[in-house]
């Protein structure tokens, strides 16, 4: 059947134009997925795979996707996207290319580097106000990250309800700068970024 489909849309863009073929799925509770291959619109470039890895206490949601790439957000295309407290973590990766079909196979589930790196931020987090949270302690910044991020307002996760957040946690410079979200929605948010603090 996937055979079938792909042949169809092959057919489709030898009749309609040049327009570039990504792979199209999106699946949370899982690190891999496949779909149909279709026609991006021609102002699309690129194709698209990556995985958004959220963890909320013991609670680990995985979401995988790929799709043809918004010209928006080309610029994160290969950019780290991080954020950890001790009650929270998310990471975001995406591959990109720019050629048909070039977002088929598997998805690469990167490594989480949970290296101290000597920097800290303020720490916080309640899912009971979308007003600034009170630090509770210390985050130990690992990795990449050497940036202090403060969020607030309300998220809405795929397949769950809209609920409001608070928190503050370090965080990669790019999550402040680039930060495109895949498997949340975020309404009436405020955020803020500063450097984090050397030990």
């Amino acid at each position: 059947m996937k055979a079938f489909l792909a042949a169809v849309v092959m057919l489709q863009a030898l009749i309609t134009g040049d327009c570039l073929l990504c792979e199209t799925c999106l699946a949370s509770g899982t690190s891999q997925c496949s779909g149909i291959f279709k026609q991006c619109s021609p102002d699309v470039t690129h194709c698209v795979k990556g995985l958004e890895n959220g963890t909320l206490g013991g609670n680990v949601i995985l979401t995988v996707f790929k799709d043809c790439l918004d010209p928006s957000q080309q610029v994160a295309c290969g950019r780290e996207f991080q954020f950890q407290n001790s009650r929270y973590f998310i990471q975001i990766s995406r591959t990109c290319c720019d050629s048909d079909f070039c977002n088929k196979g598997e998805v690469e589930v990167p490594a989480v580097d949970q290296t101290p790196n000597g920097y800290i931020c303020d720490e916080c987090l309640t899912q009971q106000s979308s007003e600034a949270c009170t630090p509770t302690g210390q985050a130990h910044c690992t990795g990449k990250q050497n940036t202090c991020s403060s969020f607030y307002g309300s998220a809405l996760r795929t397949g769950g309800t809209l609920r409001s957040y608070s928190m503050k946690a370090c965080a990669t410079q790019d999550s402040c700068d680039l930060y495109f979200p895949v498997a949340t929605v975020f309404y009436g948010y405020h955020s803020q970024c500063v450097p984090a603090q050397k030990l």
